[in-house]
């Protein structure tokens, strides 16, 4: 089963090695790209989504939903403790563990090319944003 994770929730978002570039849509939605490069069928973490108050505790934990599901391999959606990236104010949380969604992205077997997963994150606040996340599948 494929399943939604997810990226970038209100005030921070985060997720290593990625390039991106985030605009706002005519449907007033946060649209955001990524490009991510994995090994072929290596279990490879591409996302971590979540939403924090000014003293590091977690708001919410976003709910994460797929949009466009990958053609040539699995997402897995978790709700795990992790290590948020923020930025700005939200940086000294950076080594506090606060409850995420962490997105796993694992090619087919023997698979090598382009993927392509688009995720749309909400959270209880309203916040709503979708991404397009490109994955360049490598040997």
């Amino acid at each position: 089963m494929k399943k939604a994770f997810i990226l970038s929730v209100a005030t921070v978002c985060a997720s290593a090695a990625l390039a991106s570039c985030t605009t706002t849509g005519p449907d007033g939605l946060s649209h955001y790209q990524r490009n991510i490069s994995v090994a072929s069928g290596e279990r490879t973490k591409i996302g971590v989504a979540f939403s924090l108050n000014p003293d590091c505790s977690a708001k919410v934990v976003p709910e994460v939903r797929i949009r466009e599901a990958p053609k040539h391999g699995n997402v897995e959606s978790l709700r795990e403790l992790a290590f948020p990236h923020g930025k700005g104010e939200y940086k000294k949380c950076n080594g506090t563990k606060v409850p995420t969604t962490v997105g796993y992205y694992t090619s087919d077997k023997g698979f090598v090319g382009k993927d392509r997963i688009v995720i749309r994150t909400s959270d209880k606040n309203g916040i709503v944003t979708e991404g397009v996340l490109n994955i360049t599948v490598v040997e």
